[in-house]
Order: structure tokens, then sequence, then C-alpha cells
């Protein structure tokens, strides 16, 4: 959760998520969006898997699966390889079926930290 991640203002970051997308959308196919952003004082990077009940137009497209990427502002190779191996991670069918199908946080981090 947000709230437990060291976020010092959700509503700061959520607006920093929505600053970034319009940039350009981070929908990366396969029903999957990644959005990202830095985040001042964060300490450490927070990730916030979101699947919605029903499909999201997003992007013209149809997203099932939000995998939300908070990152500290320093760090940035770091920062690169957890989002490079977020986005493989759920950029196969396999990745995303045992994503969706998970369970618990821990069955989450399985498939993203493999």
């Amino acid at each position: 959760m947000i709230d437990e991640s060291g976020v010092g203002n959700r509503a700061e970051a959520f607006e920093l998520i929505r600053k970034r997308e319009e940039l350009g959308p981070t929908a990366i196919g396969g029903g999957v969006a990644v959005p990202h952003a830095k985040i001042p004082g964060l300490e450490a990077p927070c990730v916030v898997v979101g699947i919605p009940e029903e499909t999201v137009e997003y992007s013209m497209q149809d997203i099932r699966m939000i995998v939300m990427i908070l990152l500290p502002e320093s760090g940035s190779s770091s920062n690169v390889e957890l989002m490079s191996s977020l986005v493989s991670a759920v950029s196969t069918e396999e990745g995303r079926r045992r994503v969706l199908a998970a369970k618990s946080k821990d069955e989450v981090e399985e498939v993203f930290l493999g």
C-alpha cells in the first residue's frame, strides 16, 4: 500500500504519476500499464499492483493490470534495473497469468523477483 511505503504525500505521488503519463502513456501491451514516477523524499522503490474488476481503456488499449512504480529521485541505475525487471516479468503471457492468478503479495513478489 502506498500509505505504508514511506510516501509522504500520496496526492503528490499520484500527481507526479499523472504528469509523467502526460509525456507518454506507459501501456506496454498485453493488457498491462506501468505508470511510474520519481518521488521526492522516497527512500526505497514502492510497487503497487492493481487489477481492476473490469478492463480499463487506457491509451487505446484494454488494461487489466496496472503496475505502478514509485521510485526515489536518486539511484538512477538501480531504478532502471528495477523497471526492466518488473516490465520483463509482465511482458510474457505466462508472467501476466501468474500475477493475475496470485492470491497473495508473496505470490506476486515471486513472479517479479523470480
